[in-house]
């Protein structure tokens, strides 16, 4: 774990579509987050290290390490982009040529389907990307980890040497039911589960996982005994439930 003072020349603000803006700090050749509503630099860690455990190459994902910040609890994470390149959220890409909200126009479309087809079409005229494979990775993990915040800030794609080409996976801050103001911990973890909500295509991680099709394999023997030796938390309860999940159906 990592233990960082940082003055406030550091600070870089990023206003996202779903919670508001959030002050991030870069420094170095890092990226650093402080937990918010919960403990979403633990969540982080987790879910970043869970695909270690997969088939998808090392520049698939982004890791994450926790620490502390100033103080305070949170992460990090090394900055993925080389020398001159830049990463445009698919909000921003599609804000910069409508100068409308992305989610806001998906909203009103009234299957899954429809919206997925209009996303996918978009940035296929606009880019010359096809992100079908990139949702189908995302969307399998958003379904283990239980992601409530994939909002299109933080999908997006990385242009560099006149080219673009889709960005690793993420920003899982806010999964493992930590930041969810939903959660009733009266209830069991089962019960919770079943009231987390997904996005940006529909609410059910479900429902988007079985559309896109499994996106990476998964070593869950490995992932459990890992899971296992972690330090305990409700974070760490709840990744050990969901890979109970993934046992029984295969995935």
């Amino acid at each position: 774990m990592f233990q960082e003072e940082i003055s406030e020349e550091y600070i870089v603000s990023q206003t996202g579509t779903s919670e508001g803006t959030q002050i991030k700090y870069k420094k170095g050749d890092y990226w650093y987050k402080k937990d918010r509503n919960g403990r979403e630099g633990l969540a982080e860690y987790l879910a970043s290290k869970l695909l270690t455990f997969t088939n998808l190459a090392p520049s698939e994902y982004v890791l994450y390490e926790q620490g502390t910040i100033n103080g305070n609890a949170g992460c990090r994470s090394r900055n993925f982009l080389l020398p001159g390149e830049e990463f445009i959220t698919l909000y921003r890409l599609y804000y910069n040529e409508f100068g409308r909200d992305l989610s806001a126009v998906t909203a009103v479309m009234e299957t899954m389907e429809e919206r997925v087809d209009y996303v996918l079409r978009y940035v296929l005229q606009s880019c010359g990307v096809n992100l079908s494979d990139y949702f189908k990775k995302i969307f399998t993990l958003d379904w283990i980890v239980l992601n409530e915040d994939r909002h299109f800030n933080n999908l997006g794609l990385v242009f560099g040497q006149n080219e673009f080409r889709p960005a690793p996976i993420f920003d899982n801050g806010v999964s493992l039911l930590t930041a969810n103001l939903s959660v009733n911990w009266h209830f069991s973890v089962e019960e919770n589960v079943r009231r987390v909500t997904a996005k940006p295509f529909c609410g059910s991680h479900e429902k988007m996982f079985r559309y896109f099709g499994q996106g990476f394999e998964l070593d869950i023997a490995a992932a459990q005994e890992w899971i296992r030796g972690e330090t305990p938390s409700r974070e760490r309860d709840v990744l050990a439930w969901q890979l109970g999940v993934c046992q029984k159906i295969g995935c």
